[in-house]
């Protein structure tokens, strides 16, 4: 018998660092995100999209004995109870990232178990093939990331369900950070530190990907909630290096009807070769290939120094050279709807579009996606 944690927290711990490791087994180097013998780590897509394939598509084929036991209990009615020490033990290895009470599933009402630390949600529906990951110790599985936005895919709306399966196929994740905080008195500026969540970018490969999303929710094609992981996966991204990136990719190509611009989707992080002779390469944050049209994500334009606008400039100098078109944003486009909707229109004419713009949803319902794709998916879950 085991503990299953399910939807939520399970979103928590694939989110978070805390529960990395338990994707990669001993012939995996963490650093590296590859089996050994050790390969460079990949630089962008397509790379990272496919070693994250590679190792999903090892954990999807996957069954567990624990799963099969679910399973019969559902049918039988036979009681299969999650642990509170088990419980404890996630909590413990969360470390603050991963919040009470967790949620677990249980099979039917015989196995629901009262504490404080824990909720259990009811579901007898035997659980596909490659559902889960083991956690650390043992009696512990938690629902892998495609069954997570599976489970929520009917308590999210659309966008942020989209966000979500952005967040789980990303080289990023959340982690907790002392943030110095300055604040006035009487007696003049006070300086204090603040616990935080903040996202850090140097996962070397994602704990998921598109792909295994697609297959995950075709196995439940015949279910309403299969069917709106489906639609979440279509506007979602690989490989996205900041939540920023991720707010601005699908604010550009979420349809009009939910508040985006229904732009075609672009590859994030794309690898783009310089010079085939000595293998110089380029990183472009946001890639059109029909188009060659590239998008620079830049957080600190406003306060660059300048060896930072050097570097800059010779990027895009790079990337020009061939005959790719760069666009900047910064993180005034990303707080003003205006110099958004004149960026989208910017990338709109590039690609050969028009915006329509009298098509687009009302301003405020557009700054009010925009405001909620900058916080985390799961944010409203808590």
């Amino acid at each position: 018998m085991a503990t299953i944690v399910e939807g939520f927290t399970a979103a928590q711990c694939w989110t978070c660092d805390r529960f990395y490791g338990l994707f990669f087994g001993e012939t995996v180097s963490l650093e590296m995100g590859n089996r050994i013998p050790k390969l460079r780590p990949p630089l962008g897509n397509p790379d990272t999209e496919e070693r994250a394939w590679w190792l999903a598509s090892d954990r999807l084929g996957v069954v567990y004995e624990e799963a099969l036991a679910y399973a019969e209990a559902a049918e039988s009615g036979m009681a299969f109870k999650p642990s509170k020490p088990v419980i404890e033990r996630v909590l413990e290895q969360g470390a603050g990232m991963v919040d009470a009470p967790i949620r677990v599933m249980v099979p039917n009402k015989a196995s629901r178990l009262s504490a404080a630390d824990l909720t259990c949600c009811l579901s007898s529906t035997a659980p596909a093939e490659g559902s889960f990951v083991r956690g650390p110790g043992e009696g512990l599985l938690i629902a892998g990331p495609e069954l997570a936005v599976l489970q929520l895919a009917l308590k999210l709306p659309m966008p942020k369900l989209a966000e979500l399966i952005c967040e789980l196929c990303s080289t990023y994740y959340y982690d907790l950070a002392e943030v110095p905080q300055l604040s006035r008195n009487e007696d003049g500026l006070l300086s204090r530190v603040e616990v935080q969540e903040c996202a850090r970018s140097n996962r070397p490969v994602p704990v998921s990907c598109l792909r295994a999303m697609e297959w995950f929710s075709a196995q439940s094609a015949s279910s309403k909630a299969g069917r709106a992981m489906a639609r979440a996966v279509r506007y979602a991204v690989d490989g996205s290096a900041s939540p920023m990136e991720t707010a601005l990719a699908l604010m550009l190509c979420l349809p009009k009807t939910a508040g985006g611009y229904g732009l075609p989707k672009p590859q994030m992080n794309r690898v783009l070769p310089l010079d085939a002779e000595t293998g110089r390469v380029r990183v472009a944050d946001l890639f059109w290939p029909e188009a060659k049209i590239a998008v620079e994500y830049d957080s600190d334009a406003l306060h660059a120094e300048k060896e930072k606008l050097r570097r800059d400039a010779l990027r895009r100098n790079q990337l020009e050279s061939q005959s790719v078109t760069v666009l900047t944003a910064t993180a005034e486009h990303l707080s003003s709807l205006a110099a958004l909707d004149e960026l989208a229109g910017q990338i709109a004419r590039a690609l050969g579009r028009s915006l329509h713009r009298g098509r687009l949803a009302a301003a405020g319902e557009r700054a009010a996606l925009l405001a909620s794709l900058k916080q985390r998916s799961i944010e409203g879950l808590r």
